[in-house]
């Protein structure tokens, strides 16, 4: 089974988008991730794209969902928030069960032993959020599971090495996400 919160991300963001469009367009038009944002939307022609920027997408898992929207060559560009990655990240620790070992990447090897050190919801890190966003959608493709093992692997790259360790302890719970997700996508 598909975990929901790809599907929960999409309906969310449709039907917010529907309200001011007068029909709610599908939600597979919606891409997770974009390439410079979280996710992406492009309007139908003629819709004003400002005025759906404007919009207000509400919250999911009860944090707002969007921190910000850009429209850029006649997208929707959004930028979900960090309350929301929080948010995602409990979700999924509280829902999906401990994974099996059997067969495990070395990406969710890495990911399990973030898991062990302490902390609840994802800390805001761009780098962070992009690969939970990598992790939601891995199930969907080899390639969308091979750049969620990319986005793992590298979670801590864009970190100075002398602040790393300070955030291997509040990143237990994103290390359990990322690591649910991964393996159950393999």
């Amino acid at each position: 089974m598909t975990p929901p919160y790809e599907r929960d991300i999409r309906n969310r963001l449709a039907e917010a988008l529907g309200g001011a469009l007068g029909q709610t367009p599908d939600a597979q038009r919606i891409r997770l991730p974009a390439r410079m944002a979280h996710a992406s939307f492009h309007p139908p022609q003629g819709a004003d794209a400002d005025r759906l920027a404007a919009l207000d997408f509400g919250s999911l898992y009860g944090a707002p969902l969007v921190m910000a929207v850009r429209v850029v060559n006649d997208w929707l560009l959004f930028d979900f928030s960090p309350a929301f990655f929080a948010a995602l990240t409990d979700e999924i620790c509280r829902s999906r069960h401990t994974p099996d070992l059997s067969g495990e990447t070395h990406a969710e090897n890495r990911m399990r032993a973030l898991s062990r050190h302490d902390g609840a919801g994802c800390p805001d890190e761009p780098a962070f959020h992009r690969a939970l966003i990598e992790a939601v959608v891995a199930h969907e493709s080899p390639a969308a599971y091979r750049r969620a093992e990319r986005a793992a692997l590298t979670l801590f790259h864009t970190i100075a090495p002398r602040e790393r360790s300070a955030l291997f302890s509040c990143c237990g719970a994103l290390g359990g996400a990322i690591w649910r997700l991964l393996s159950r996508s393999r």
